[in-house]
């Protein structure tokens, strides 16, 4: 079930107060919605486009285990291993670009690709972690453009990328982390946590992925950065506890009352 914070709700969920307010994620896969045994990883999303561990051939699979309290509130996140990846059930169309949010902490800033989307076939977008920054390319093609900032390896960060045929644009943690070439991809996102071929896995920790077919608005954009930070740093302060607790014992005693 989805953890709501105190003080913002989630994208997902304010998209449906009113029309247009926000648009809803072609997924939305949160880390507390991920099944260990099975290895399905639940979309929150009102489109249910679940995501499958796979790994290709003979290769041992490694699945993503889940990590208790990883966040900064104590939110659980998923601890990939860079082998396989997870497939979505439906793939997520091209046509309009793409905008891509990750609540995420790499392993290493190393010289390898650590892949959070792919496809299944070459041109499709591949965001990633590269030298330590974000990156993304078509997939087996070209590289196109890469974040300003190496990101850190004993913290989380929230890195954002909106992209279609006119450009590119990074976001680390509500700020701009850069801008670059746009690009037409040929095929669509099919999987996470690794590329077609499997080279390119992921390895680290990962709270959250939200994914959007086009480009948000920058007012968009920042209201969901704004809701996944409060999601994974929000911590009800101790005189909130006291009032919601104090509001539960009047509104009891007032119905012991009302049945006296």
């Amino acid at each position: 079930m989805k953890k709501l914070p105190l003080v913002l709700l989630s994208g997902a969920m304010m998209s449906g107060l009113t029309a247009g307010a926000q648009p809803v994620p072609a997924v939305q896969l949160q880390a507390a919605n991920y099944n260990a045994t099975t290895g399905v990883w639940t979309d929150s999303s009102i489109n249910g486009d679940n995501a499958t561990y796979h790994v290709p051939g003979t290769t041992t699979p490694v699945p993503p285990t889940v990590v208790p309290n990883a966040t900064p509130n104590g939110s659980s996140a998923l601890d990939f291993s860079g082998i396989g990846s997870l497939l979505l059930g439906t793939s997520i169309s091209q046509s309009s670009g793409y905008t891509v949010f990750a609540y995420i902490e790499p392993a290493s800033d190393g010289a390898s690709r650590n892949a959070l989307t792919g496809g299944s076939a070459s041109t499709a977008l591949e965001y990633d972690v590269y030298n330590g920054k974000q990156d993304y390319l078509t997939e087996y093609t070209a590289d196109k453009a890469t974040g300003n900032t190496v990101l850190p390896t004993t913290s989380f960060s929230l890195i954002d990328l909106a992209v279609n045929a006119s450009g590119s644009s990074f976001n680390l943690n509500g700020s701009s982390d850069g801008t670059g070439a746009g690009a037409t991809f040929g095929n669509p996102i099919t999987r996470i946590g690794n590329n077609e071929g499997g080279g390119d896995g992921f390895v680290g920790d990962v709270a959250e992925i939200d994914i959007y077919t086009g480009v948000l608005t920058a007012g968009q954009i920042s209201t969901v950065e704004q809701n996944l930070i409060a999601e994974y740093t929000t911590v009800p302060e101790p005189t909130t506890w006291a009032m919601m607790l104090g509001g539960s014992g009047l509104l009891l005693a007032f119905n012991r009352y009302r049945r006296a």
